[in-house]
């Protein structure tokens, strides 16, 4: 029997609904069977945990694809021999989840290139923009719009996040330090999911193997062949909020979110947003009110009882700057109760977290995650470590004797490690609390120098977390006389909490001021009424409003220059006044009698530190301090060298230019100290008593291999080597001949001659620890110069590193010279006739 068309069509329409109806079922089926009896946890997205193998699956929804979600990567728990911590932020980005058949890919997005939706160009935004396909994860089944994949093949790999070492291609092979081995993928694992309307948290543990480690690492590390690393891996939905943005701008300190206008005209297409938190009013219409949601803050149950107060009493001092732009008890301070059921590592709560690390590597870090859209912040967490509030020195410094890193180069050798968005200002602090511990004075209180280290170092961090990044400049508030004056101060040292100041000690003769900052600067309030006061619903009022509080930037309290700016780094950056570990206007003036106070209590250590019945620790420790910052006080006043002062001013706000040279009056001063405390045969000479007491405290046979004589020639010379290497760098003889075209009066040739002069004296005994600078000297010369191999260095330098060398030949021995003298002359002449000869 024939069907007729229609009939046919209605048999295959009845079939293949069957089809459909079967395979549905079939899905669910598989989806059922495939979750039954797993661990549920539900949220953002939902984890099922396998009982028995601990596989983890994920299931998502489908109307969460092709939607921007925020991932974040944190440490957990770190290992201090790779530079990692509890809290440290590792990754932020924007992920999509797309479908491609039968898989989910995972795709790293961008949110920096901003097209105007009017133009013909928004049709050719994605046009040579790589946003590259991270993972492509199986569908295992699928039911009624919830597809599940595999979590493992996601988290037990490395797909997300690189976390394993980044090979550094610009540093040599150290086989002393200690380096992870290759990702062991069957003994990593999932150790923990947490799953929220808004957002999920996947903590793993990636266990690493290396059956021949080139380093045993540190005491953390229980065996150098196997490390872990626990990384939190973050989701977030992103809001959908009437938050309105707002624009970041060069004369005020905001961490950004950078968005490039594609299709903008303007100079500068930038519509960069910053950081910072949705504060609304309760009462629009009070003239102060609380906020519809305030900034609560957790202190842990982890944190030392008797620092809790000092604790809290940090953070709400920030709600002094939120007072005066209209907000009443804008952050709040809770304490987390022991038998809490919720964890620290939750985003949705902010958290000042405690730790006690075996080897600490931070003493204070301040956190947030934001909208890269918007720059609306999410939620944030504080890191502060006990090694702050005591005297646990570095491994490497209790073994120094002088020749391993000063204790200021540990803190700059953490900030060259950290990216921009995190801090060592608690290293800073440090440096000062122990300074504090080897002067002792008798008006000394060490708890209250605890104290105020401990309340300025949360209000820094605290700062962070509220958007703002650091301000290096702030330190010109004062005078050199002036910031003594706790009259005139008032806990207030600085523009801004967040400069990396030093701890405030007074000169000789001088009565002791405030040692850190325990109020908000000017610049704080400021830049709180910039970020967070209330905006107007008209655009063009608005736009008004906020350049009227952004034309202020050229007052002297408001001073701004952040890390992109500073010079704690040899032949980086221009401005002096934008510096770390500088005080008061005159940093020369402030540095020099700091150094002649650190000459006077080295001269008193032997009375001080040397206690009846214990080691020579005390005193070890103390002169490392005492060196180290004795060495930052001459780095400090060597970048007035070719410095040029700054002024991020916009036009029309004051009458500076941008950039002007330091006067030639500044720069003198800078060499006639430098000739004084650095280059002169009688620098450190308080240290010449010391060196027979220098010994570290025997612990076992942790010093095994290591030389433990004081290396006194070698303290000298790295404090020197520590001013040439800024004083010769390529870059600064380059800004120093380039200034002389417009402003700077200190010219090459003259400044070269006074540097020359200061190391290069008429003594007739010369002293060895200034023979070893000579030396050094001519050496770093012979290199500007490029004689007998190419010199980077700009061709006036070289000339003029020629002229100084011949000028040191021609120099003769003094009348009287003793044998030694004559005979350094010699090799130094010999140096430089092989050298000009070759």
């Amino acid at each position: 029997m024939k069907l007729s068309s229609l009939s046919l069509a209605v048999v295959l329409s009845i079939t293949g609904v069957h089809s459909v109806m079967a395979a549905d079922t079939q899905n669910q089926q598989n989806l059922q069977q495939m979750l039954a009896d797993k661990i549920e946890s539900k949220g953002l997205f939902n984890f099922y945990q396998d009982r028995k193998t601990g596989e983890t699956y994920l299931l998502l929804k489908e109307s969460q694809l092709n939607k921007p979600i925020l991932y974040t990567a944190h440490t957990i728990d770190g290992l201090a021999d790779i530079w990692q911590f509890r809290g440290l932020k590792r990754d932020e980005k924007l992920l999509e989840f797309r479908r491609y058949f039968d898989r989910i890919d995972i795709i790293a997005k961008s949110s920096r290139f901003v097209f105007d939706e009017s133009s013909p160009l928004r049709h050719a935004r994605e046009a040579n923009l790589s946003e590259p396909v991270l993972a492509s994860l199986k569908i295992e089944s699928e039911q009624e719009g919830q597809l599940l994949v595999n979590a493992d093949e996601l988290f037990l790999s490395e797909s997300l996040h690189r976390v394993s070492q980044w090979p550094d291609a610009n540093a040599q092979e150290d086989k002393k330090q200690f380096k992870l081995g290759p990702l062991d993928i069957a003994k990593s694992r999932i150790v923990k999911n947490r799953g929220y309307d808004n957002n999920v948290d996947v903590v793993v543990e990636y266990v690493f193997n290396n059956d021949n480690p080139w380093g045993v690492g540190s005491k953390a590390l229980t065996d150098p062949r196997v490390a872990s690393l626990k990384i939190q891996h973050s989701f977030f939905e992103l809001p959908e909020t009437k938050f309105e943005p707002r624009l970041d701008d060069a004369r005020v300190g905001y961490f950004p979110h950078q968005l490039d206008n594609k299709t903008s005209a303007d100079w500068a297409p930038y519509e960069d947003v910053i950081v910072r938190w949705n504060l609304e009013k309760k009462d629009p219409s009070a003239t102060l009110s609380e906020p519809v949601v305030p900034i609560t803050w957790w202190i842990e149950n982890t944190t030392p009882y008797e620092w809790r107060d000092t604790i809290k009493q940090g953070v709400l001092t920030w709600n002094k700057a939120f007072e005066r732009i209209g907000f009443k008890n804008a952050i709040q301070v809770k304490v987390q109760p022991d038998d809490a059921n919720w964890d620290a590592g939750d985003i949705n709560y902010n958290v000042l977290r405690w730790m006690s690390s075996p080897k600490p590597m931070t003493n204070g870090y301040g956190d947030a995650v934001s909208n890269p859209f918007t720059g609306e912040i999410l939620g944030a967490d504080l890191i502060l470590e006990y090694r702050f509030m005591r005297n646990t020195w570095a491994e490497q410094q209790m073994y120094s004797q002088g020749g391993g890193n000063s204790s200021q180069e540990e803190a700059n050798a953490l900030s060259m490690q950290q990216s921009y968005f995190n801090c060592s200002s608690g290293h800073q602090l440090q440096l000062g609390q122990l300074l504090a511990q080897s002067i002792a004075t008798e008006d000394m209180t060490q708890e209250t120098v605890l104290e105020e280290g401990l309340r300025m170092l949360v209000m820094h961090e605290i700062g962070h977390t509220l958007g703002l990044s650091h301000n290096m400049k702030a330190s010109t508030l004062w005078d050199e006389r002036e910031i003594h004056n706790k009259s005139v101060t008032q806990g207030v040292l600085t523009g801004s909490i967040m400069e990396y100041a030093p701890i405030n000690l007074a000169p000789i003769g001088v009565e002791q001021g405030d040692y850190f900052q325990t109020e908000l600067g000017p610049y704080d309030y400021w830049a709180i009424e910039y970020g967070y006061s209330i905006g107007l619903k008209d655009k063009s009022a608005e736009l008004d409003r906020l350049e009227h509080i952004l034309s202020r930037s050229g007052e002297k309290e408001l001073a701004f220059g952040n890390d992109a700016d500073d010079m704690r780094y040899s032949g980086t950056h221009i401005d002096p006044m934008s510096m770390t570990g500088d005080m008061s206007s005159n940093p020369v003036a402030y540095a020099v009698e700091r150094m002649a106070l650190i000459n006077q209590k080295l001269g008193e250590l032997k009375k001080t530190a040397l206690v009846k019945g214990e080691s020579y620790q005390q005193l070890l420790t103390s002169v490392n301090a005492l060196y180290g910052d004795y060495k930052k006080q001459a780095v400090v006043i060597s970048r007035q060298i070719g410095g040029v002062n700054v002024e991020r001013s916009f036009v029309g706000d004051n009458t500076a230019a941008p950039y002007t040279p330091v006067t030639v009056e500044k720069q003198l001063q800078a060499m006639n100290a430098l000739t004084q405390y650095v280059f002169s045969e009688q620098v450190l000479t308080s240290l010449d008593p010391l060196y027979a007491y220098m010994q570290h405290q025997r612990r076992g046979w942790d010093g095994q291999g290591k030389n433990e004589d004081p290396k006194a020639h070698q303290m000298v010379l790295k404090l020197q080597t520590s001013v040439l290497n800024h004083l010769l760098h390529n870059n600064v003889l380059q800004r120093i001949s380039d200034t002389e075209l417009y402003g700077n009066d200190y010219d090459l040739h003259r400044y070269m001659n006074d540097l020359t002069s200061a190391i290069f004296t008429d003594s007739e005994v010369l002293k060895s620890t200034s023979r070893n600078l000579q030396i050094e000297y001519v050496q770093r010369l012979i290199k500007i110069a490029g004689i007998g191999a190419d010199s980077n260095y700009p061709h006036l330098a070289k000339s003029t590193a020629l002229h100084q060398l011949r000028s040191i030949a021609d120099r003769s021995s003094p009348w009287g010279a003793n044998e030694v003298t004559k005979a350094h002359k010699a090799y130094v002449d010999l140096l430089i006739e092989k050298a000009i000869e070759a």
